[in-house]
């Protein structure tokens, strides 16, 4: 997937237009989503992603292959919205807007959310420090590993699984007992 996207952004670097949507078309919903979610505002999370691309699209040759392409257009994402951001605390999405993501497999955390309540599952998200919200909006919804969403927040893997731990643990505080948190699969515990 990287060698795609890295020969994208080589095209783009050279003004190569259809590359550029093939890139959108690529990692556009994804993006939208989290910005999103960072800002809990629809129109404001579109403005973001058009800057992300329109950055994406200015500074195409300037990407030097330390990071995935995928990483390094969420870090772009993220200093769009949090430039956005006011000094209000972030509103979670409802669970409906889950809907709009692409999903590949549903993982069991998919799945549980799926079959839990939305309203008690939404008021659980709003108990969580934003930085926690965050984290999971990268490791769940974005899907990126555990060295990824460090790299997109800028802080060491050890805190990314410290932050997703406490989220968890938060999560499971705040639910009723007759709605399953998010857990651990074999593949997130290996990322």
């Amino acid at each position: 997937m990287d060698d795609v996207d890295r020969e994208l952004l080589h095209r783009v670097a050279a003004g190569d237009q259809r590359a550029f949507e093939d890139l959108y078309a690529r990692h556009g919903q994804p993006l939208l989503a989290y910005a999103e979610g960072l800002l809990a505002d629809r129109g404001r999370a579109e403005e973001t992603l058009q800057d992300t691309f329109l950055a994406t699209w200015r500074g195409a040759g300037s990407f030097e292959g330390r990071s995935t392409v995928r990483t390094w257009l969420f870090g772009i994402c993220r200093r769009q919205a949090l430039s956005r951001m006011t000094a209000q605390r972030p509103v979670p999405l409802p669970m409906e807007a889950a809907a709009e993501v692409p999903a590949g497999e549903p993982g069991p955390e998919a799945v549980a959310l799926a079959r839990a309540d939305a309203h008690a599952v939404a008021a659980a998200l709003a108990e969580l420090a934003p930085a926690h919200r965050e984290v999971l909006d990268l490791a769940f919804g974005a899907g990126l590993a555990h060295a990824e969403i460090a790299e997109v927040l800028g802080i060491p893997v050890g805190t990314v699984k410290s932050r997703l731990f406490h989220a968890r643990a938060g999560l499971a505080r705040a639910l009723p007992d007759d709605v399953p948190a998010v857990g651990v699969s074999g593949r997130e515990a290996g990322r």
